[in-house]
């Protein structure tokens, strides 16, 4: 039996060597607000809220690249939140956590619009405590919630807080509040060998378009080497841009866009050279094209 405890124990200490512990910050948080479409949101703040008397049904959207963790097995998984406000004063706020189930990104998603997400991935969590002006630290446990994703390969589009139904407001502070100290984060404990961010800069962002020259349109395929947003322009010889396109949040791998010889009103272009510009968060690449008619 006390061999049995030893080894019990000396595993213990091994798993806990060979983990590790990383911090990461969200590359996109937000709120919506349907019922208050005239208005700005705040962008240094998140708000959540079901309450009808009022007339504030606001979500907070949130996502983190976990790309470099498909691979591991999480032991923990914190999302951490600085809550500022709730209303009453020391009040609570009951949510669910839902998976969400298409494209956003901070910068393009209308405020006044809830987005899609999955009932069936979710998680409940109250936030209750410290309330008025105080500054709250919140430390959710979303362990079981990340390893769902991760196990089950779905896009990673990130989740959605919402209030349940009755529940006044909780206000925490987002990504661009000038303290860093007041930015959600999320502190993964893993186990196994995460993709190493040197192994993904060791390659390029990779282009080409077929055919070349073109007559009406031509396809451009292109490889990125990590899940990034990828913007695709296209300018004139002069270095007018033509056409723009964005294809949002896309999965490391290889993609394709179809350009079929219009500017970004819909009228066909001129014969010429033409150059098309892929943006990645990991780099920019450019390549010349033709078009003869």
């Amino acid at each position: 039996m006390k061999q049995l405890i030893l080894v019990l124990i000396v595993l213990a200490a091994i798993n806990l060597l060979i983990a590790e512990t990383v911090v990461i910050e969200p590359t996109d948080d937000m709120y919506t607000d349907v019922e208050h479409p005239g208005t700005n949101p705040t962008v240094t703040e998140l708000w959540v809220a079901e309450f009808s008397a009022a007339s504030h049904f606001e979500r907070i959207m949130m996502r983190f690249d976990l790309e470099l963790y498909r691979d591991v097995t999480i032991q923990s998984a914190t999302l951490h939140l600085k809550r500022f406000f709730s209303c009453p004063s020391s009040g609570t706020t009951v949510t669910n956590f839902y998976a969400i189930t298409e494209e956003w990104d901070e910068d393009t998603w209308p405020f006044a619009e809830h987005v899609e997400y999955n009932e069936s991935i979710s998680m409940p969590y109250t936030f209750s405590g410290a309330g008025g002006d105080a500054v709250t630290d919140y430390e959710v446990d979303v362990t079981d919630f990340i390893q769902n994703w991760i196990d089950t390969d779905l896009p990673n589009y990130g989740f959605v807080i919402r209030a349940n139904n009755g529940y006044k407001w909780s206000k925490f502070y987002s990504k661009e509040h000038s303290n860093v100290d007041f930015h959600p984060s999320l502190t993964l404990t893993f186990q196994g060998q995460a993709t190493q961010e040197e192994d993904i800069e060791a390659y390029e962002v990779t282009a080409m378009n077929f055919p070349n020259p073109f007559n009406p349109e031509t396809t451009i395929s292109y490889t990125i080497p990590q899940s990034s947003f990828v913007n695709i322009e296209i300018f004139n010889v002069r270095g007018r841009l033509t056409y723009e396109t964005s294809q949002g949040y896309q999965h490391a791998g290889q993609h394709q866009v179809t350009w079929n010889g219009t500017d970004n009103s819909g009228k066909s272009v001129a014969s010429g050279l033409y150059y098309y510009r892929i943006d990645t968060n990991r780099g920019t690449i450019t390549k010349p094209m033709i078009m003869l008619k």
